[in-house]
């Protein structure tokens, strides 16, 4: 059995203080250290990193400081791993450099472009530490209890080893709106003080639970210190849904499928941990795009010493900021905008689906915000949309329900729009809110 956690003040900002406030460039010497320890292993060992190395002609003997590496290193996607999984009948894509024997748990990806990926993992992973951090850094304590609805985050439900870390007692239930009365009762009965996490099916199933039984969220909730939200965007309606319910909402990405990220309290971009995770952001032509601008973030698991991704391509894009967060920790931050793949290019003007989002979700009838972008090619002249509505919430009739949101869609992105209503019946036969496909060919 492992020890049990030390108590540690009320009043500690920090789990890991030194480490969550290092200095940039004592980071950076981390960081280089991490990495030149890294890449000879992985290409000894990993057999896709030692064929990405081979074919752009570098050796790791090459690379002797970050620069080199930054200059030289080849990159991998998802794509170049799933091909040396299925070729060579590989499970985890020819990235595994550690003994099966020390491996404690093979989790996926959440598989967003539908093909998870095998993620093998050791007792105490990246990931564990990340959330242990934030988890702290909203509130948790040892003692406390812990709501766990997880979906399709690599592993399953989190670690023990992070619950061991902080001291927190996890009550378990699965990822369902069918389990909001039993979330219910367990936050009356044993108060706990994290939710971990919420999607928009579970918000969507609290709100209608709340209108149907008049139970009071407030006092559902009162003991919550924060809840967190993943997998998807998170809208602006769902935040003030969940701001009304006495709770504060905790935004969680994913970090390149390396480790997660995550907010603070100031709510000023996700928390990428950079003694775990070096983070690039790239234009089209591989070249670093300064802070505050649009790139792809690119990705290096520095504490991952079973599959590290080394050099990994993300196609997520993303505006980063390494400056000093207001609560005090100096590792870089960022924001997640969309895909790649997702970006529609509308009379030459970038479309994402958070963008929609934001202006779908403000009318009654459409507050789910199930839509797809119908798109045969990236760059199209008008924007078409499929958008799911509700009937009983009509105020008048379907007609004018589309005839409005072309307005404020055409008002609010400044292209011109086309929109096909569907009953959101339908588009749900297509997966759950959070997993239906934004973009489709048709």
């Amino acid at each position: 059995m492992p020890a049990s956690p030390s108590p540690a003040p009320a009043d500690d900002a920090y789990l890991d203080p030194h480490i969550e406030t290092m200095p940039p460039e004592t980071l950076a010497r981390l960081q280089e250290q991490r990495v030149l320890g890294l890449i000879g292993k992985a290409y000894e060992r990993a057999p896709l990193i030692r064929t990405a190395w081979d074919a752009a002609g570098v050796h790791p003997s090459q690379i002797r400081s970050l620069a080199d590496y930054f200059a030289k290193a080849p990159f991998i996607d998802k794509d170049a791993i799933r091909r040396h999984r299925d070729a060579h009948l590989d499970p985890v894509g020819g990235l595994q450099i550690c003994d099966d024997g020390v491996l404690d748990r093979i989790g996926f990806t959440s598989g967003t472009t539908g093909d998870p990926t095998a993620v093998p993992q050791g007792r105490v992973s990246p990931l564990d530490m990340q959330l242990c951090r934030d988890f702290w850094q909203i509130g948790a304590r040892p003692g406390d209890f812990m709501a766990e609805m997880m979906f399709t985050f690599r592993g399953g439900q989190t670690s023990l080893a992070c619950f061991d870390k902080i001291g927190l007692t996890p009550i378990g239930m699965a990822h369902s709106p069918a389990e909001i009365p039993f979330l219910v009762e367990i936050s009356k009965q044993f108060r706990p003080t994290l939710l971990f996490m919420l999607s928009s099916p579970m918000i969507i199933g609290l709100e209608k639970y709340f209108e149907e039984t008049g139970t009071d969220p407030r006092d559902v909730f009162a003991s919550y210190k924060g809840a967190v939200f993943g997998g998807e965007p998170l809208s602006p309606r769902f935040k003030a849904l969940v701001a009304s319910w006495g709770m504060e909402l905790f935004e969680f990405t994913t970090c390149g499928d390396v480790i997660g990220a995550m907010e603070c309290h100031m709510h000023d971009g996700m928390h990428a941990w950079g003694d775990l995770v070096l983070i690039e952001n790239l234009d089209d032509n591989n070249n670093p795009v300064p802070d505050g601008e649009i790139g792809e973030l690119v990705v290096t698991a520095l504490a991952d010493p079973w599959a590290p991704l080394i050099r990994f391509r993300t196609e997520d894009l993303v505006r980063v900021e390494r400056s000093r967060c207001g609560c005090g920790r100096t590792h870089p931050r960022f924001w997640p905008l969309g895909r790649k793949g997702d970006e529609t290019l509308v009379q030459g003007k970038s479309v994402l689906p958070r963008d929609i989002q934001r202006i779908v979700e403000q009318h009654a009838e459409t507050r789910t915000c199930l839509f797809q972008i119908i798109r045969p090619q990236r760059e199209m002249e008008i924007l078409r949309l499929r958008i799911g509505y509700d009937s009983t919430k009509l105020a008048s009739t379907a007609e004018e329900l589309s005839s409005r949101l072309i307005a404020v869609l055409a008002e609010g992105l400044s292209v011109p729009v086309h929109v096909e209503l569907v009953l959101y019946e339908e588009l749900l036969k297509l997966g759950p809110p959070q997993k239906i496909p934004r973009v489709t060919k048709q």
